[in-house]
């Protein structure tokens, strides 16, 4: 009978934390900041905003 040697490795994506939103938030604002000299809570603040776009209806599955 053959035996496997290899190691049982653990779902990885089972395992790892859950991101929060607000960190999310905070990373794209701080990298838009540094690349427009913009303030963190400013784009923070436009970022958490109900909706940039309200007219845009976003992408859904086709008609049919």
């Amino acid at each position: 009978m053959l035996s496997c040697t290899l190691p049982i490795v653990p779902d990885l994506l089972a395992a790892a934390p859950a991101v929060d939103m607000q960190r999310i938030v905070r990373a794209v604002a701080s990298s838009t900041a540094i690349e427009t000299g913009q303030p963190i809570q400013e784009i923070e603040l436009q970022l958490q905003s109900d909706c940039r776009f309200p007219a845009l209806d976003l992408a859904g599955p086709a008609p049919g």
